[in-house]
């Protein structure tokens, strides 16, 4: 059966599965913010009717600074884009014909963007056996073999991260391989305590940091993200950049939204303390879960077939994320996002059924 290649689409993945569409559902299959921004904090109506009706920046230039000012970087070192997605497809066209390794599971436009651009593709598969880690001496040996590696930190789709050290000693030995390394952040900002790469950005000249703007901020629809590099690499990304890739709308939005760092701390702390609270109990229950820093988590119901399971949460109205096209996955798993509290005691509920 053929499915949606990513989550945040029920109608469609109902109509896939040839399953009626209930007249309520929760989807737990898309991961941006379950805590919404109150309506008085949005744009008036003028506002967007303003931005919609004049040319963006193509430089995004009062974006770039804020965010310079934030990350402690020089504006010469950002690339605002349409999304971390435009980033990725962008730096596939960047490293197009070469050999790229992959740590799987992970984001599958990372393999997409890549066999799209004829690289060779190198792939490094975590298991849960392993707890979703990869041997360091796998890493040193996977950097000598290819020429850019794209790494997921928090993993999607299991939320796992690196330990900071580690990290930092792949970023060491990327950087003496003459090999390339680009870091996803997209769910840095769920990450309670968590650690950047972009603190090393003047460490490692070929570290590559991307971040998405649409997870905690509810922009989703808006499409904004940036890549942080050095300048050599960020000319040369921007060079291939289509113009006016970032609508002057997603600029404002931004521009608007980044500077609620309070809203963002206490996301992120609510989050850390729901996926403690709900992945306790599903352990309780008989699940094997992944040990997720992020909104979200995988799940695995030992000695039942996950295919039932997904069908039959889908006809009670919860919507996970399938995992058939990750390589190292294959199907066999769900991924749900943290949502709140009551939504969450709703999948809580029917998965008691389904466990011990």
């Amino acid at each position: 059966m053929r499915l949606p290649a990513h989550g945040a689409n029920p109608r469609k993945l109902y109509e896939y599965c040839n399953i009626p569409l209930p007249e309520r559902y929760i989807d737990f299959s898309v991961n941006t913010n379950p805590y919404m921004l109150p309506p008085s904090l949005w744009p008036s109506q003028a506002e967007f009717c303003q931005w919609a009706m004049e040319y963006p920046d193509p430089e995004a230039r009062q974006l770039a600074e804020l965010l310079a000012e934030t990350e402690g970087v020089s504006p010469a070192k950002l690339l605002i884009a349409n999304g971390a997605s435009e980033c990725i497809y962008l730096l596939a066209k960047l490293f197009a014909n070469k050999r790229a390794g992959i740590l799987e599971p992970t984001f599958s436009e990372y393999r997409r963007a890549c066999q799209a651009h004829g690289c060779n593709i190198v792939l490094l598969v975590a298991t849960e056996e392993r707890n979703w880690k990869y041997e360091q001496q796998e890493l040193m040996k996977l950097i000598e073999e290819v020429d850019v590696l794209f790494l997921c930190h928090p993993n999607n789709p299991t939320g796992t991260v690196m330990k900071e050290d580690e990290l930092y000693a792949l970023l060491a030995a990327a950087e003496e391989a003459r090999t390339f390394t680009v870091i996803d952040e997209a769910f840095y900002p769920f990450w309670f305590g968590g650690f950047t790469a972009m603190q090393w950005m003047n460490d490692f000249s070929r570290l590559i940091v991307l971040r998405s703007l649409t997870k905690i901020h509810h922009l989703a629809g808006a499409r904004i993200g940036y890549m942080a590099a050095n300048e050599a690499v960020i000319e040369k990304v921007k060079a291939l950049q289509p113009p006016w890739s970032v609508s002057r709308i997603a600029q404002q939005l931004a521009l608007r939204f980044l500077p609620l760092e309070e809203f963002a701390a206490q996301t992120k702390q609510m989050i850390a303390q729901e996926r403690e609270r709900i992945t306790g109990i599903l352990r309780a229950y008989g699940y094997s879960v992944s040990s997720s820093v992020a909104n979200f988590y995988l799940l695995r119901r030992p000695g039942c077939p996950t295919e039932e399971l997904f069908f039959s949460l889908l006809k009670e109205g919860i919507v996970p994320r399938h995992t058939v096209n990750f390589p190292g996955l294959d199907g066999r798993y769900l991924r749900f996002a943290v949502k709140t509290k009551e939504e969450n005691d709703e999948l809580l509920h029917v998965l008691k059924r389904w466990g011990t």
